[in-house]
């Protein structure tokens, strides 16, 4: 039994933080407020392990992956939303019974935010636009809100906050998003000393608005500077998978993370990819920044959003990593995020013309599109 118990924790103290996860019967005290946990461990999605967390912004693309995450796991999940409760209704079979909780909210409400964590260990804030509304501006979602979450959230006795925010917000980006978002970490910094800073890449998946919006606009797809802008995709699971173990690692507290795809690629190539796996030609027309910045201005009157200046203003921004040593990556947390090339039929082979559609999945010349020979797996891609 003692030889056992040394093994088991000589092999913790050389594992990687992102690996150590805590038993049924381990003892836990948290260093942002002191608490000991018992048995806190990972339970599976029958059973509660003790953690209750608020997901705002739960109705997004990456947040509806968050909550299944933690659901799965036991974790009781609060998930505030504005406006219809069908908004979030495909959240609630991710849980168990009673263990995904809606509770509606403004962002301007105080008191209604407090309602949502009052209860919680964790708090994920993921709210975030490409574009304004008659309700909301960027000021009061990316930085406001950001902050009074934080606020709220500290005052409420909440061990631990992750903020989201993207890998090129900078106060000097030519982008009012992501201007905004940039002060909005620092507020939440300034706010909330130990809460976790994630910086993500720009994300696909089921339902994204890279690789989806390709595909459906593939006999009209509108691009600007030649389809040359620089992009370090990151597949959605990636993320909230690395938010997860950000959540259940005390190690992690105070630390900022950039997650972006190791291979770079320009939007050219996206396109290129995405026609050659969906046997279509894609069609993209280059068009001058200054004529589709209008169309966007247009667009942002109208009462349904179709596009956005400020979606032309992104289309133009390359993503670079940051050159800040302080900031850690998939591989600080011991995630290999998945690469483009495997991983993107699966979003958008719906796309393919019907005479295709039980082609192979790797077609003839599939290897040419990677510039690093990789032996290829046939389980790994998923049709």
């Amino acid at each position: 039994m003692l030889a056992s118990s040394l093994k088991r924790s000589s092999f913790s103290l050389s594992s990687s933080a992102a690996l150590l996860k805590r038993g049924k019967s381990d003892v836990t005290v948290r260093k942002t407020t002191g608490d000991v946990l018992v048995g806190r461990g990972t339970y599976g999605r029958q059973s509660w392990n003790g953690q209750t967390a608020t997901v705002f912004g739960c109705s997004g693309f990456l947040g509806r992956y968050v909550v299944a995450r933690l659901a799965r796991e036991g974790t009781k999940v609060i998930i505030p939303y504005r406006g219809l409760s069908e908004y979030i209704r495909h959240l609630r079979p991710t849980g168990d019974l009673g263990m995904i909780i809606p509770m509606e909210f403004d962002l301007r409400n105080p008191k209604q935010i407090e309602e949502c964590v009052r209860y919680s260990d964790v708090v994920i804030n993921l709210i975030g636009r490409n574009y304004e509304t008659k309700n909301f501006s960027f000021e009061q979602v990316h930085i406001e809100g950001a902050q009074r979450i934080a606020e709220i959230s500290r005052e409420s006795g909440v061990s631990r906050l992750i903020h989201m925010s993207s890998m090129s917000a900078r106060t000097d980006a030519h982008s009012k998003v992501l201007v905004t978002k940039a002060f909005g970490e620092q507020r939440v910094r300034e706010s909330f000393p130990g809460a976790n800073i994630v910086r993500s890449a720009t994300m696909f998946g089921y339902e994204d608005e890279l690789l989806n919006n390709i595909g459906k606009n593939k006999h009209f797809y509108l691009t600007v500077n030649n389809a040359q802008q620089k992009l370090r995709p990151v597949c959605v699971s990636d993320v909230a998978h690395a938010i997860d173990i950000i959540r259940d690692n005390e190690d992690t507290v105070g630390k900022s993370y950039e997650l972006y795809n190791p291979k770079e690629y320009t939007r050219k190539e996206i396109i290129d990819l995405v026609q050659f796996f969906i046997r279509e030609k894609v069609w993209h027309i280059d068009t001058p920044m200054w004529l589709l910045r209008l169309v966007g201005r247009i667009a942002d009157i109208l009462p349904y959003h179709y596009t956005s200046q400020h979606e032309v203003d992104l289309m133009a921004i390359d993503e670079i990593p940051s050159t800040n040593p302080s900031l850690q990556t998939f591989a600080d947390l011991g995630i290999q995020p998945h690469t483009l090339e495997l991983t993107a039929l699966q979003y958008i082979r719906h796309y393919r013309p019907s005479q295709h559609e039980e082609d192979p999945m790797e077609p003839a010349g599939y290897k040419a599109f990677r510039k690093t020979p990789v032996s290829i797996n046939s389980k790994d891609i998923v049709a």
